[in-house]
């Protein structure tokens, strides 16, 4: 078993950015990554996810979500709640919800699972992630960093 993983995902996109901008800022509070702790940034992991989750006391991962809400709107989701999201959280084709339910079913989900969204408003190939969603990640990494004390 190691320790705790944070692992943020996203693509080089717009706004699909916000998980890695909360790895970003993580990192610049000076949180840093060693024996018991890994951060990592993830490119679209889709079911490689499932792997990544493997022998982890405590998981926390970030990623965007396309909803009608406001852009850089925080949510976090427990596991009861993902059945109301059949259409998956994730702006990716396999998403993270996808990979979890599997995981799941491979009882292999870690005994602490915190599963964060970042409301977003455009994923364009190349553009810069918009400020509401800059503002949020910054947020959302203090929320992490406060929890892990």
């Amino acid at each position: 078993m190691s320790g705790v993983r944070i692992l943020g995902i996203g693509s080089p996109s717009g706004d699909d950015q916000a998980g890695w901008l909360v790895v970003d800022a993580l990192l610049a509070g000076g949180m840093r990554a060693g024996k018991a702790l890994v951060i990592e940034k993830l490119d679209r992991p889709g079911a490689g996810l499932i792997g990544l989750l493997e022998g982890a006391e405590r998981v926390v991962l970030v990623d965007a979500m396309q909803g009608n809400g406001q852009p850089g709107r925080l949510a976090r989701f427990d596991q009861e709640d993902w059945p109301r999201y059949s259409h998956g959280l994730s702006s990716h084709g396999f998403g993270v919800l996808a990979a979890l339910t599997l995981a799941c079913e491979l009882d292999g989900l870690p005994s602490r699972l915190e599963l964060y969204g970042i409301e977003i408003a455009a994923a364009h190939p190349g553009a810069v992630p918009g400020p509401e969603i800059q503002a949020a990640a910054r947020q959302l990494a203090a929320v992490i960093a406060a929890s892990l004390g």
